[in-house]
């Protein structure tokens, strides 16, 4: 089912999210908008991020490593994030799945609304990463290249005084994406589940829901078959059905279902203790 062949649709993905970045500066600067529209549309350019970045991580983009290490770095960029570490701490996440070792068991150990404070958690998490460092030095090389462009873009913006813009053009629409892609890429699939290769992922099989995130609510398919790209998934979902069923696979048809009633038996489980 993997292709190694140029993924054309992720790279428009890549093009169309700087575009609307790039056209939102360009808004900003001529003609200003009410800053809530400007936070919005750079929001949703950043939640391309992680499909992007994500599908590099994966080495989907292309047959060439160096192809995906460009798209990666680029497509993680908008999150002011180092990308080859970050490639790291995912495929652990595969390799670890729902283990108190996964390093996305921090955003799936609580409820929902406790998820923004269970962030500097990872901050630890990283701090263990950097003792044992799996990046070669060409890829530390760029992740500290990322972060010090990043720091520079802030600095700039504080000395010229244009910190205020940076707020409303980067900083806060991050937050915003992350908060919104963590709940559908990290919470909502995994929330609840074992460490199971087929039990340990939800497919939420929701039409209205898949084009707004991109077709990762069928999130089980992507971790059975994580060569296969985004955009394939309800497709792959449909013709392995039965497969899924077969395996136990949790399928929802409900956005909030399942995570929710686990959060509830957690809660009356540590009452219980």
């Amino acid at each position: 089912m993997a292709s190694r062949r140029l993924d054309v649709k992720t790279l428009l993905l890549l093009g169309a999210m700087y575009a609307l970045l790039g056209g939102n500066v360009a808004l900003y600067m001529v003609h200003r908008q009410n800053p809530i529209f400007h936070v919005l549309v750079a929001a949703l350019a950043i939640h391309f991020a992680f499909t992007v970045w994500h599908e590099a991580a994966h080495g989907n983009v292309s047959g060439r490593s160096a192809v995906n290490d460009v798209v990666g770095v680029l497509g993680m960029l908008p999150y002011m994030t180092p990308y080859f570490i970050q490639r790291w701490v995912h495929l652990e996440h595969h390799r670890r799945l729902n283990e108190p070792l996964d390093p996305n068991y921090i955003y799936t150990d609580g409820t929902l609304l406790t998820l923004p404070f269970r962030y500097t958690r990872a901050l630890g998490y990283a701090k263990k990463l950097l003792r044992e460092d799996p990046r070669t030095p060409r890829q530390r090389l760029s992740d500290h290249a990322t972060t010090l462009g990043i720091l520079g873009v802030y600095a700039a913006a504080v000395v010229t005084g244009h910190g205020l813009d940076v707020l409303v053009l980067w900083f806060v629409p991050v937050v915003i994406a992350k908060l919104v892609m963590d709940f559908y890429i990290n919470y909502l699939p995994h929330r609840g589940l074992p460490p199971d290769r087929f039990r340990g992922t939800r497919i939420v099989d929701v039409a209205w829901f898949t084009p707004l995130v991109l077709q990762h609510n069928y999130h089980a398919v992507h971790h059975l078959w994580p060569t296969l790209p985004w955009h394939r998934y309800r497709e792959i979902y449909g013709k392995k059905l039965d497969y899924l069923r077969r395996h136990e696979v949790p399928v929802e048809h409900r956005v909030f279902g399942s995570w929710q009633e686990s959060a509830r038996l957690e809660r009356s489980d540590a009452r219980a203790r």
